[in-house]
């Protein structure tokens, strides 16, 4: 399949998509928050302790 033809399915993968897809609860949406939350300030947390290591091996 070439990059026109997939190109052209797009939208109907998209509308596929959407139709299976479904909201969720509020219960739901709270606990993906905080665990996007939580990964995203474990992530940044690691990423400044290895700057802070490198910076004090740096010196």
């Amino acid at each position: 399949m070439d990059i026109i033809e997939r190109i052209k399915r797009l939208p109907e993968d998209w509308r596929r998509i959407i139709s299976v897809s479904k909201k969720p609860d509020k219960n739901m949406f709270n606990m993906y928050l905080k665990v996007t939350l939580l990964v995203l300030a474990f992530v940044g947390l690691l990423a400044f302790l290895i700057q802070l290591s490198l910076a004090l091996i740096g010196e």
